[in-house]
């Protein structure tokens, strides 16, 4: 008698159920809080319910439809007949199952049911549970609708908290299942078959100094005073002063008491996710990084296409950083709000993940209202299941306890009062001919360093420009328009120039131009800046660099007012009128403007300035309703999509629904610098877009189809070949590696000066 297969490869069912099994047992072995926290939460145990989901979850290959197929794939190679038998194996398990009288918890259920992401509302999933089998689980699959549909006639008060219960209670078995179901998958392979040791995603930290200092002295008192709540924590302290290692010792506080097992720092944007990752690399166990262009950033660097065993090994860190897997997991705060949707079936692992970690929330105070307000919603979940949560600013002001619901800001005042930079008023300005009583003596060094910050791109390279112009310096532009290679050069150069490296050797030279993403995590310093007028705490970040190395002089920093036309020019600090084409200058903006004191200025001047800027948590709070209508739906999100997988369109480069936001910014276009021609796959596509795609607002690229000039080239739409299909893609020559990508038409110089 034939053995029933479960791989196209000759791995039996017996065989393959056996691995899953040890799979799912060695993750939990490795991970005992998964269970400890699922048993408190729930009242039920985890591991009897996801070793039987495991027995289970491929019996429906037993049907003798799917195994005839499946060995005519085995002779003629390939997967033909399984992609065209109308027989979804996972179907066919929960069938199995009913018809042997084996009984099944929900959670079980569901989990056979979405191992291969197939528990969606999306059109070609319904279809394949209604057609499958000619109709026979069509009956399953009303009765997850019906499960699904539970509170709609009668919904209960707390909808949201029952909502997130269960979705707990689900994603535990659900997500683990199919954890454990692709490693042993990838192990039954014949080659590039590593998957990581769970023992080796075990958190680990070596604080790398002697003793803690300052705020980490400030964290190491807080975690160790029992009559302190350090669960919930709120943590002040000046850039530069070792806030990282600081969450990190307050990381393992949390792990070694047994309220996690895992670390999670969530940063504002993927340079900051790419920057603090490197650093926190140095004493943790093992560091994932996640966000939409991670895999360049990190795992596919200096790996070749023909290392096939090392791609695949890349791979699969990604893979696990991006379900939160990793010992400590960097990432955005969009991809934490994202996952709360329920929009992808990762979804679910990446929340339950997320429910057992503690979180980091670095640079708080860089969100706008849009941002805060779905960050409010993670917290309240954040909350709900007892994670622990640490946010952390240089300014983040008292009123962020309300907003925030925490009770507990610890603060760093052994260095408040030191005075951190002399601001002098720079004067308005349409042009950097305007202030070049500031600018020439910056170039008059011996030799030149200096560090200027436009608000806008277009700003940013007219300064570039003065300089190249009027001087013998040659600055350095860094601005979100490079591709991802790019910028990884463009940063490297800073370092190069005015890290702390250049100064401790005596090699610091170079002039630095940059837009808001220099602002953080860039260890650069210089003593002297030249910034325009930011709200104050953005004007804190900045000041952050200046004389930012020990030995460094006290810094000045020069704050020139934008102006366009004479008026101030408050991009990106406001609220862009579509119907006048006008940019209106937000509250925080005009604040500063009117507050700024042009003297010397302490860590606590800035920080009283924020506190003024920010004095209730009404200041935090969403401002019109468009806003309050994004966090609406946030919330709705909890309350519907629990068990089964919205139909909602999910992007993953923007970690955004199609009635949901992670962030308040305009349709973005990618803008491909290297003209593409035709790919086999999609994820040669991708992954081209990826080295090659600089990401804009799509209104300059249709800005650019109106107004052509003879000596930049237009973006334009060109053809690409991608498998059997035809995608439209944008293209621009308009790039080079030290200028980025450069959309302004009216711009003075030609192609030939920027472009190679």
């Amino acid at each position: 008698m034939n053995p029933i297969l479960a791989k196209t490869n000759g791995i039996t069912l017996e065989e393959h159920t056996r691995h899953v099994v040890e799979q799912a047992r060695a993750w939990l072995d490795a991970f005992p809080f998964l269970e400890s926290k699922y048993q408190e939460r729930t009242g039920a145990a985890l591991r009897p319910q996801l070793l039987k989901a495991a027995e289970v979850h491929d019996q429906g290959k037993r049907h003798s439809t799917w195994q005839t197929a499946c060995r005519k794939d085995a002779k003629e190679g390939g997967s033909r007949h399984l992609m065209t038998a109308d027989l979804r194996h996972e179907f066919a398990s929960l069938d199995y199952a009913d018809t042997r009288g084996i009984d099944l918890t929900l959670p079980e259920r569901a989990a056979i049911a979405a191992h291969h992401g197939k528990l969606s509302y999306d059109r070609r999933a319904r279809k394949r549970w209604k057609n499958d089998g000619e109709g026979q689980f069509e009956y399953l699959w009303d009765e997850f609708c019906e499960e699904d549909g539970r509170w709609t006639i009668d919904p209960p008060p707390n909808l949201a908290e029952k909502a997130l219960n269960e979705r707990f209670r689900i994603a535990g078995v659900r997500s683990l299942l199919r954890l454990a179901d692709t490693r042993a998958s990838i192990q039954e392979k014949e080659s590039q078959n590593w998957v990581p040791d769970p023992e080796e995603l075990q958190f680990a930290y070596e604080f790398p100094y002697d003793s803690p200092r300052g705020v980490q002295e400030v964290v190491t008192e807080a975690t160790e005073d029992d009559g302190r709540d350090d669960t919930a924590m709120i943590l002040r302290a000046p850039t530069g002063s070792g806030k990282t290692d600081a969450s990190l010792l307050w990381a393992q506080h949390q792990i070694n008491a047994g309220k996690a097992d895992r670390c999670v720092i969530a940063m504002p944007t993927r340079f900051t996710s790419n920057s603090l990752s490197v650093d926190v690399d140095e004493n943790v166990s093992k560091t994932g990084l996640y966000h939409s262009s991670a895999w360049h950033a990190r795992y596919g660097e200096g790996v070749g296409e023909e290392d096939e065993d090392a791609r695949h090994r890349a791979g699969e860190m990604h893979r696990m950083a991006r379900l939160l897997a990793t010992p400590v997991t960097v990432c955005t705060i969009d991809h934490l709000c994202a996952a709360l949707t329920g929009t992808r079936e990762d979804h679910f692992a990446i929340f339950y993940h997320l429910c057992n970690s503690c979180v980091v929330i670095d640079e708080a105070d860089f969100y706008d209202p849009f941002v805060q307000a779905n960050l409010e919603v993670l917290l309240h979940v954040l909350r709900h299941f007892d994670v622990p949560v640490l946010v952390m600013s240089a300014t983040v002001p008292d009123a962020a306890k309300d907003f925030y619901n925490i009770g507990t800001l610890e603060e760093d005042t052994s260095d408040l009062d030191r005075t951190r930079c002399y601001i002098k008023d720079a004067g308005e300005a349409d042009e950097p001919d305007e202030i070049v009583d500031v600018l020439r003596p910056i170039a008059r060094q011996d030799p030149p360093t200096a560090i200027l910050y436009a608000n806008t791109v277009k700003r940013a390279l007219a300064y570039y420009d003065w300089f190249r112009d009027n001087t013998d310096v040659e600055p350095i532009l860094y601005h979100s328009r490079f591709t991802e290679p790019g910028k990884k050069g463009v940063e490297q150069n800073l370092l190069d120039a005015l890290g702390q490296e250049a100064w401790d050797e005596g090699t610091a030279e170079g002039v630095a131009v940059l837009t808001q993403i220099g602002e953080m995590s860039l260890n650069i310093s210089a003593p002297v800046m030249v910034s325009e007028l930011c709200p104050y705490d953005r004007l804190a970040q900045r000041a952050g660099r200046l004389g930012r190395f020990e030995g460094m002089d006290v810094g000045t920093l020069h704050v020139v007012t934008p102006t366009k036309e004479g008026n101030l020019y408050p991009a990106p600090y406001g609220e862009f009128d579509q119907d006048e084409y006008e940019w209106h200058p937000g509250r925080a903006l005009v604040q500063t403007r009117e507050a700024l004191q042009f003297e010397p200025h302490s860590a606590r001047d800035f920080i009283d300035a924020v506190d003024e800027l920010y004095p209730n948590a009404e200041s935090f709070s969403p401002s019109d309703d468009r806003i309050k209508t994004n966090r609406k739906r946030l919330v709705q999100h909890l309350k519907d999509d629990w068990l089964i997988v919205s139909a909602r369109h999910s992007d993953e480069e923007t970690e955004s629904t199609d009635d949901w936001l992670s962030r308040d910014i305009p349709s973005q276009a990618t803008v491909l610098t290297a003209c593409p021609d035709r790919f086999d796959t999609y994820s040669e596509y991708r992954a081209f877009e990826q080295e090659y795609g600089v990401s804009v607002p799509m209104y300059h690229v249709q800005r650019d189809d109106r107004e052509q000039r003879p000596d930049l080239p237009p973006v334009q739409k060109v053809a690409v070949e991608v498998a059997d299909e035809t995608e439209e893609a944008w293209y621009s020559p308009a790039y080079s590696p030290t200028e980025g990508l450069i959309l302004d038409q009216k711009r003075g110089r030609s192609m030939n000066d920027r472009c190679l």
